[in-house]
C-alpha cells in the first residue's frame, strides 16, 4: 500500500508536469524526496528537473521539441526508446514510474548488471517479471497496470499520468480517501 501511494503522488507530480508540456526524462528513486505530513502519511515530492524537455512540437517550425540522438537518462529507469536514443514524450516518464513501482513492491531492482551497457542490453531484452509471480498479494489491476507501464513499447504505455494515478488508488481500498 506505501509503494502505490506513493507512485499515485509521483503520478500526480508527472500530471502537472506533463500538462504544462514538461518530460522530465530522469525520473529514479534518487529524484524522489518523501517527507511526512502531521498525520504520519508520505508526502512525495519529485526533484531535479535537470535534464526535463518539452514535449510536443514547435508551433513556428513544426519541428518536434526534444531530439533524436540524445541519451540522457538513468540505466535502468530510460525507457528503451530513451537509450537509444529516439524522441521521447511523456511514457518515456511512466516507463520510468513503473520501474520504480515493479522495484517498490518487488524489494530489488529491476536491471541490475555490472556496467551501463549490461544494464541496457536487459532493458532492451528482457520483459519484466509480472509483480504478482512475484508476490501473490499484489492486485491483479496493480500488476496488469505495472506490465503496461513496463512495456517495450511507447505504444503500449499509457499517456496519461491521471489515469494512472486513478488505477493506482482505485487498487488498494485503504488509499482510495
Amino acid at each position: 500500500p506505501r509503494a502505490v501511494s506513493i507512485a499515485a503522488q509521483i503520478a500526480d507530480a508527472l500530471e502537472a508536469a506533463h500538462a504544462a508540456g514538461i518530460v522530465h526524462r530522469d525520473l529514479k528513486p534518487d529524484n524522489v524526496v518523501l517527507t511526512a505530513r502531521e498525520d504520519g502519511r508520505d508526502h512525495v515530492k519529485v526533484l531535479d528537473f535537470g535534464i526535463a524537455g518539452l514535449s510536443g512540437t514547435d508551433t513556428t517550425s513544426g519541428r518536434p521539441l526534444t531530439r533524436a540522438g540524445m541519451v540522457m537518462g538513468t540505466p535502468g529507469y530510460m525507457s528503451p526508446e530513451q537509450a537509444v536514443g529516439e524522441i521521447v514524450d511523456e511514457r518515456t516518464d511512466l516507463y520510468a514510474l513503473g520501474v520504480i513501482l515493479w522495484e517498490s513492491v518487488v524489494g530489488k531492482r529491476l536491471f541490475d548488471g555490472p556496467d551501463i551497457t549490461s544494464i541496457v542490453t536487459q532493458q532492451l531484452t528482457t520483459v519484466a517479471a509480472p509483480i504478482a509471480t512475484l508476490d501473490a498479494n499484489v492486485p491483479p489491476e496493480l500488476d496488469a497496470l505495472v506490465t503496461k507501464l513496463l512495456s517495450a513499447s511507447r505504444d503500449q504505455r499509457p499517456s496519461d499520468a491521471g489515469a494512472v494515478r486513478d488505477v493506482l488508488v482505485a487498487s488498494l481500498p485503504e488509499i482510495r480517501q
